[in-house]
């Protein structure tokens, strides 16, 4: 399984992280003293994992950071954050699916997508449909945002999708837009009434 090492922790590939989730005892593996140094390849994929987390809920960056990279056991994290137990578990395993479907996505500045799809696609709208699906990978969502119907986010985005199958340079962005049919909902983050609710840290 591939691994990394940094600030006394060992930074796991995200692909492997799903089979750990419910494996608490499986951490003891992934601390370590911070006594070896990363290559210039690790220290490259530990950035990418930082921006990655900084895309995730705030809480679910956290529950992942102490979970998976500083061995903190899900029942320690519920009562440290006023949740359950399976709140826990349930965020880590989005969190995975989460990060899977970011680390998959071709490399792109920011406003690119945006500015490509205008070059192509005549209509605002079917511009603010593409780029949202990417940000969000729920139809619903998109439509709420826009104030439309999902069946027409729907139509609209598979309609933009065939179109751009027949423009020339448009390859890297139907990659993304064919992970964002793989990963439908996975960006979606579900509303659940804990979390409104103040956070009690507990101290030893």
């Amino acid at each position: 399984m591939a691994s990394h090492w940094k600030g006394g922790y060992r930074i796991v590939d995200p692909v492997n992280l799903e089979r750990f989730y419910s494996q608490e005892d499986a951490l003891s593996s992934m601390w370590i003293t911070a006594t070896e140094e990363l290559s210039k390849e690790s220290e490259a994929q530990l950035d990418v994992i930082k921006i990655i987390l900084k895309k995730l809920p705030p809480r679910e960056a956290d529950f992942v950071e102490l979970y998976f990279f500083k061995k903190i056991r899900q029942t320690v994290i519920a009562k440290m954050f006023n949740v359950s137990q399976p709140t826990i578990c349930y965020r880590l395993n989005r969190a995975v699916l989460r990060i899977k479907y970011l680390l998959q996505l071709p490399e792109i500045e920011e406003g690119e997508l945006e500015e490509a799809m205008k070059k192509v696609l005549s209509d605002p709208m079917d511009v603010k449909i593409m780029v949202g699906m990417v940000e969000t990978t729920c139809q619903s969502e998109v439509a709420k945002n826009l104030n439309v119907s999902q069946g027409l986010v729907r139509h609209r985005f598979f309609r933009n999708v065939n179109r751009l199958s027949n423009v020339q340079g448009m390859e890297k962005y139907l990659k993304i837009f064919d992970l964002v049919v793989k990963n439908l909902n996975v960006m979606r983050d579900v509303y659940r009434a804990e979390w409104n609710e103040p956070v009690i840290h507990l101290v030893a």
